[in-house]
């Protein structure tokens, strides 16, 4: 018997292996029929869809705002003493009219009393001269003649012209000083009623500056409150000089509704219009400043309320409006998932517009009738088949589980 080197046995061990393993391949032939298997088709995937239609949306802009008060006004004291009264309480809503502070007032009255005392005694001195120059007036007329016919020398008749010119700048002194004392006596008179504070008009007092007791007036405090306005009442935004255009254009055509809102939960809001615009654009911010006016007649906005303000810039027809469930952010693009005629999905990369509550318009990627996956986008991917969810009481196939017409 012929020995087999080492060689000749990895050969026939290798042989031995592809015969088991061609008898294996023959076997799983026969068992299946003598044919290779095929692959399974992927399963489809159940997803919920809505058919994009064109809308009218309301283009509703939103902007950070400041309300104002329509006069603050500032009380103060203008003239100087010491504050006797506060009438009302801090934060009191008031009148107008109506008496806030007191001023001590027994030194201004004492001013007047002497005012108009010096008031009479100017009064009292025309009437001495008007006298003094009506006597110095007839007598010039008295010896006019006599001068002319030589019965009196000139030198005295210049005399009597002399004293009648006296006599009228005299009346005149007298009538200057009436008039000096009867502009102290009003002097007077207005400082006395400066010492009543009363508001200008209705509104809401803030915390008092300076209380009874205490000096007041120029020199000392002079700012005693300030009286806010309430109703009506501003709110103040800054929208983009970008948009300026569009807010104007709708501003040229009539007024244009804002509606300012506050608050949290319970939020409280109240219809206005726009009443004023800047003049200049704002060159740090590129913005321009905006004004709307709107009652508060229950004081529940005050000023320097951080607010929100809608402004209403008319509707935009003919808009494809999509849910926002269906946008699928992947860093700064937006896309949807796109059913297609052959039941397939595709992503589909959008450009977005207004947005209107859990809705949001679309400008480019989509179009009136695209079938938009709205639930189980999570599992799709590019040209995976799709299958239509069925709600209770759906017709079969009908889109977005809804009974067919």
């Amino acid at each position: 018997m012929k020995r087999m080197n080492s060689t000749d046995a990895v050969a026939m061990v290798a042989r031995g292996f592809a015969r088991a393993a061609g008898c294996v391949v023959l076997g799983l032939l026969a068992a299946c029929g003598g044919q290779p298997a095929t692959p399974a088709a992927p399963e489809a995937i159940t997803v919920r869809t809505i058919k994009a239609e064109p809308v009218s949306v309301k283009r509703i802009r939103t902007y950070p705002g400041v309300t104002t008060s329509v006069r603050p006004v500032a009380i103060s004291a203008r003239v100087a003493g010491f504050l006797d009264t506060q009438h009302v309480a801090d934060g009191a809503a008031v009148k107008a009219g109506e008496l806030l502070y007191t001023i001590d007032q027994k030194p201004f009255q004492a001013s007047l009393a002497q005012a108009e005392a010096s008031l009479a005694q100017a009064e009292a001195q025309v009437p001495s001269a008007q006298a003094a120059l009506d006597l110095a007036a007839r007598d010039v007329e008295r010896n006019r003649p006599l001068a002319a016919s030589g019965a009196i020398s000139k030198q005295t008749f210049d005399q009597l012209e002399t004293k009648r010119a006296q006599s009228d700048a005299q009346l005149a002194s007298a009538r200057a000083a009436v008039d000096a004392a009867r502009a102290q006596a009003e002097t007077a008179r207005l400082n006395l009623s400066y010492c009543r504070i009363e508001a200008p008009m209705d509104g809401l007092l803030g915390k008092s500056a300076a209380y009874e007791g205490q000096m007041v007036g120029p020199g000392y405090t002079v700012q005693l409150n300030q009286l806010v306005q309430l109703d009506p009442m501003y709110a103040e935004f800054s929208p983009s000089a970008t948009e300026w255009p569009l807010i104007s254009g709708h501003m040229a055509k009539g007024p244009v509704s804002a509606t300012v809102v506050y608050g949290g939960v319970e939020s409280i809001s109240a219809g206005g219009t726009i009443t004023f615009s800047s003049n200049t654009v704002n060159a740090s911010t590129s913005t321009i400043t905006l004004r709307a006016s709107f009652p508060n007649a229950e004081g529940a906005f005050r000023p320097g309320t951080f607010a929100s303000v809608k402004v209403d810039l008319g509707e935009i027809p003919g808009v494809v409006m999509v849910p926002t469930a269906a946008l699928v952010a992947r860093e700064t693009d937006f896309f949807v998932w796109r059913v297609k005629s052959d039941g397939t999905a595709e992503n589909v990369r959008v450009e977005l517009s207004v947005r209107e509550d859990d809705r949001v318009g679309v400008v480019q990627g989509v179009v009136a009738g695209d079938r938009i996956v709205v639930a189980g986008g999570q599992k799709l991917t590019e040209g995976a088949k799709v299958v239509e969810q069925q709600q209770a009481g759906a017709a079969p196939g009908a889109p977005n589980g809804q009974p067919t017409k």
